[in-house]
């Protein structure tokens, strides 16, 4: 099977080693992101969550799928009583086709203003 990894012009390009996407058959596995290198990057964490679905939004359309092909994500949050706030805009976002999630409270992200990391999994289109 073939392995295709892949960056987006678009998008901020990679802070480490690793690749914004990487394909496996009709598997998408998404890195996790954060709103660095948007406008949201100072945001609260609803802003920093819309940057962050705009992001996957424009890998998805990339690779002809949509927020409706992601069937996993896991959410990183520095703290969880904001949670709620970056929720709201996940059921909007999702539009009822929620995929499997996990959410989970850390010290901290690359820079303080971060508050929010999320990465996914999706299944394309045939």
């Amino acid at each position: 099977m073939d392995v295709e990894r892949r960056d987006y012009p678009k998008l901020s390009p990679p802070s480490g080693a690793f690749h914004h996407s990487v394909r496996s058959g009709n598997l998408l596995f998404i890195a996790g992101s954060t709103a660095r290198g948007t406008a949201a990057e100072t945001g609260d964490i609803a802003t920093q969550t819309e940057a962050i679905l705009d992001k996957f939004q424009h890998i998805l359309e990339e690779n002809g799928a949509s927020l409706s092909n992601v069937v996993r994500v896991t959410s990183f949050v520095t703290d969880l009583r904001e949670a709620a706030a970056a929720g709201e805009v996940r059921l909007k976002r999702f539009a009822g086709a929620f995929p499997a999630s996990t959410q989970v409270q850390i010290a901290a992200l690359g820079t303080p203003d971060l508050k929010i990391e999320i990465d996914a999994i999706a299944v394309l289109p045939d």
